[in-house]
């Protein structure tokens, strides 16, 4: 089984490697929020989940009620802008790029009622796009690459604890869902069709660091995200990332 599905990851990403969808994974905020039309920006750079291994999970014949294998991360770069709206709340929009891929998220940030003068939570509900595509044929075969397309929302939850005014600890748990399709007419390895779509359910958990001067930020993060398609059977990918800008 375990040679089985190594030959199958190995062969998928001879097929796509030049265009893969990629899913930014990272967290970059804290649960604290912009005053009211105060703007915000940002970059960073970090390894996300690669949304086309996640087809393999479905695919596995377990023999028992449970089974993990390993997906992708890949590298993201992206770009962040957002606007406060209220005292608690604030909207954000942030951009990618991967190998060959784009993706987008459009998210609200709301600071939950809690009464601490140095914690903080929020919720911080989204909409995510990913998509890629490449003409891109093999010599041998004349393979086609993955045109890959997903539409998802996800609904993350911070806590936020801030040591003083130049350090804060965050942490993330987010439940996310995508709806995603793969074609790439005319290929099948082994009993696995690449003309399909599915669901697929993820779960993430990030903790980071906020290294603040004045409006400017630093923030390192890393994780571990997990994603399913099916009951019974799961994979995971490490999350990795660190980010810079300001929140005015």
């Amino acid at each position: 089984m375990k040679v089985r599905n190594f030959t199958l990851l190995l062969i998928l990403m001879i097929g796509i490697f030049s265009g893969c969808a990629v899913m930014n994974t990272s967290m970059m905020e804290t649960a604290e929020t912009v005053k009211p039309g105060h703007p915000k920006f940002g970059v960073e750079y970090g390894y996300g989940l690669d949304l086309t291994t996640t087809m393999l999970i479905k695919d596995i014949n377990t023999d028992t009620a449970f089974n993990a294998t390993g997906l992708l991360s890949l590298p993201v770069y992206g770009v962040k802008a957002g606007i406060g709206l209220t005292d608690k709340m604030d909207i954000n929009g942030k951009l990618w790029i991967s190998l060959g891929g784009v993706g987008s998220n459009i998210y609200l940030k709301y600071r939950l009622p809690y009464d601490s003068e140095k914690a903080s939570i929020a919720i911080m509900p989204g909409l995510t796009y990913v998509t890629t595509e490449s003409d891109d044929e093999e010599e041998e075969g004349v393979i086609e690459i993955a045109d890959i397309k997903s539409y998802g929302f996800e609904i993350p939850f911070l806590a936020t604890y801030r040591v003083g005014e130049a350090l804060a600890f965050t942490g993330m748990a987010r439940y996310s869902a995508d709806f995603i399709s793969i074609e790439q007419p005319g290929i099948e390895i082994g009993d696995i069709s690449i003309d399909e779509a599915f669901m697929l359910n993820r779960f993430g958990v990030i903790g980071g660091l906020s290294l603040e001067l004045g409006p400017l930020y630093l923030r390192p993060e890393i994780g571990v995200e997990m994603a399913t398609p099916k009951y019974g059977t799961f994979g995971a990918a490490p999350i990795f990332a660190i980010g810079a800008g300001f929140d005015f």
